[in-house]
């Protein structure tokens, strides 16, 4: 597939991430950040217990609603200091800013993380906005002004 012309700025020799290896870079983020809860609620079983406190208080709402801020507060982490979870690090994928190609604003990036909820509730419609849109973006991109890119491939031509 040709270079697109419309990639925002310094990103030229990139492409827009496909479908499939978005999918695979979600699925890698939720296997660790679901071990991160998971070892947070266990945390959290473990310290209702030498409290003395029943087993089930141990999952209240409020302890499920810490747990996604912690895991939440975790991607945000990762956007803003590597510009991808570590599932997009690992497949080459980076979220930019749409227009300018720089940082997303942590703003733009806590939009983007609100806009997974509008793209998962009308049966996934929002990620699979993606495979008719010009630049690949899905609702939760659209809702924060980025675009995730796919970076070139390293080249082998130096190489004796």
């Amino acid at each position: 597939m040709p270079l697109d012309p419309s990639l925002p700025p310094g990103w030229a020799n990139c492409r827009y991430a496909g479908f499939g290896r978005r999918l695979l870079a979600q699925i890698v983020d939720g296997l660790l950040f679901g071990m991160l809860a998971l070892l947070l609620e266990v945390a959290q079983g473990v310290i209702h217990a030498l409290q003395g406190l029943p087993v089930e208080e141990g999952s209240s709402l409020g302890g499920e609603l810490m747990v996604q801020v912690i895991v939440g507060l975790a991607v945000l982490l990762f956007w803003a200091s590597r510009l991808a979870t570590p599932g997009k690090l690992l497949l080459g994928l980076r979220i930019v800013d749409a227009r300018t190609g720089g940082r997303p604003s942590f703003p733009r990036m806590l939009a983007r993380y609100l806009g997974y909820i509008l793209s998962t509730l009308p049966l996934c419609l929002g990620y699979l906005w993606m495979l008719w849109d010009s630049h690949r973006q899905c609702w939760h991109d659209k809702l924060g002004g980025t675009v995730v890119l796919r970076l070139p491939r390293p080249s082998t031509d130096a190489l004796p």
